[in-house]
């Protein structure tokens, strides 16, 4: 049987090491620590938004 707490923790721990890779990524392109705070925050909110568009809204 499927633990939703479980899966839920996978979840957030893999999406927190995603978060913080694009963060580096940034960093490493040479936008500063504010600057990939806030690439990432629009990274963030756009993601949901691409997705239903792939998906046509589904």
């Amino acid at each position: 049987m499927i633990d939703p707490d479980r899966a839920d923790a996978i979840a957030t721990e893999v999406a927190s090491e995603a978060t913080f890779k694009v963060f580096e990524a940034y960093r490493k392109a040479g936008f500063s620590r504010r600057e990939a705070i806030e690439l990432v925050k629009i990274n963030l909110a756009v993601s949901p938004q691409v997705d239903l568009a792939r998906r046509g809204g589904r």
